[in-house]
């Protein structure tokens, strides 16, 4: 198996960051994490948290991406424990709340300029200070942006992936460009393991089999998908879709055959 997927290895110095991690991603180090936190942004609603949270959980989703509010909401809702991934601003005390919450693993966002400023790489180095001290497992999420749209350009996300990696990250979560052997590039320039976003909802649910089928050749762990699977009809389906390729190395099309099943 060729990539660069959760190992022990890759996470050697700190047993507890492993011990979280193996609760995210399986014996094949690779994971369906879905994200269920865009309803702070405020331009995306995602109504109805619970009934999805469920249903995703139900279709085999790995793990969660909420914040702290939500996730306090949903234990409340949802009946089968799930890994969580907490999403947090740039604030180490907030992965101290992660791990009184029992979060396994934190996540940052930046949309913007790459390289980083002085000033954004000292709030990322931060938190990845409080999570070895804590011993949780940090994704940074480096997506090169201007102007509110991804720049899509192979370079800028090999460069983003390096720095995700360099600032103290464990897992890079960055933007996917193909072909495959194109993003190649990227999982092996970096130093940690790679998850890509989603991004926004896509014309067809075969571009989004394709882009995580790209991923997966390419060597990333899987991906770290909201809206391509909260915003359809059947988010229990297209879950079990992705993780068909993703677990089982299943292609696009039979993949796409478990979603009209």
């Amino acid at each position: 198996m060729s990539g660069r997927y959760i190992t022990f290895e890759n996470v050697q110095s700190s047993l507890g960051k492993m011990y979280r991690l193996k609760s995210i991603f399986r014996d094949d180090g690779r994971a369906l994490i879905v994200a269920m936190d865009h309803g702070m942004v405020g331009n995306v609603q995602l109504r109805f948290i619970s009934d999805v949270a469920e249903k995703v959980i139900k279709g085999g989703a790995d793990a969660l991406l909420v914040t702290p509010g939500a996730a306090r909401y949903l234990m409340n809702k949802i009946r089968k424990r799930i890994s969580l991934i907490f999403s947090i601003p740039y604030d180490p005390t907030y992965v101290e709340l992660a791990v009184k919450l029992g979060a396994d693993a934190v996540k940052t966002t930046y949309f913007g300029e790459v390289p980083l400023d002085w000033d954004m790489m000292d709030k990322v180095w931060a938190v990845a200070r409080a999570c070895e001290e804590w011993n949780m497992p940090y994704m940074v999420e480096i997506v090169p942006s201007e102007g509110g749209k991804v720049i899509y350009d192979l370079e800028k996300i090999k460069q983003a992936a390096r720095i995700g990696g360099e600032l103290g990250g464990d897992i890079v979560k960055t933007a996917y460009i193909g072909p495959s052997r194109a993003y190649k590039e990227v999982v092996e320039s970096s130093l940690v393991p790679i998850t890509i976003m989603g991004g926004p909802k896509m014309d067809t649910v075969e571009e989004v089999l394709q882009m995580i089928k790209g991923a997966i050749d390419a060597g990333a762990t899987g991906g770290t998908i909201g809206r391509n699977i909260w915003q359809n009809e059947r988010p229990e389906k297209i879950v079990k879709a992705i993780t068909g390729i993703i677990h089982e190395n299943k292609d696009v099309e039979e993949a796409l055959k478990i979603i009209s099943g």
